[in-house]
């Protein structure tokens, strides 16, 4: 996202455009990587399946 400040813009004006700038952040989310792994396995043996390293 790209915020133009013009010049000679008050300090009230860059305030307002930098809490814009804060509020449409996304924070991360972790959702996608919930249950990607079945329990009960070793991560580094799953790895080395994953990868046909032996």
């Amino acid at each position: 996202m790209i915020i133009t400040i013009k010049k000679g813009a008050s300090q009230t004006d860059i305030e307002m455009a930098l809490s814009q700038l804060e509020k449409r952040k996304r924070k991360p989310s972790l959702k996608k990587y919930f249950g990607s792994l079945k329990r009960g396995l070793d991560g580094l043996k799953y790895q080395k399946e994953i990868r046909r390293e032996n």
